[in-house]
């Protein structure tokens, strides 16, 4: 990213970190302080959500191994995906898995 750029961005987070700590000041809605400050509602809502995102502590949470039954029939079909992983689990993945689960699986284990 070009250095103006980078300084534009930044000055774009202070701008909004600014009016946002302000705004929590009063009692106003979102709409009626961006009305008084000639804001773009929309704006204001996507560095609200943006901003927020960002100071969201992390935290992790240690999970003990459980041991899953696996019916017999699951194990010989031709039809799983098998992931191992280095730990030495290993997590079968029927055919007709959830993309989305599987997308939030593989952001856990890598």
């Amino acid at each position: 990213m070009p250095q103006q750029s980078k300084k534009n961005n930044a000055q774009r987070v202070q701008f909004w970190k600014r009016h946002l700590k302000e705004w929590s000041k009063t009692k106003l809605t979102q709409n009626a302080y961006c009305r008084k400050y000639n804001l773009r509602p929309n704006r204001f809502t996507y560095w609200k959500t943006k901003l927020k995102k960002k100071n969201l502590p992390v935290e992790f949470v240690q999970v003990a191994p459980v041991q899953l039954e696996v019916p017999p029939m699951a194990c010989h079909s031709s039809n799983i995906l098998r992931l191992n992983i280095k730990s030495g689990f290993q997590i079968e993945i029927p055919d007709g898995f959830s993309q989305i689960t599987l997308e939030r699986l593989l952001q856990v284990v890598t």
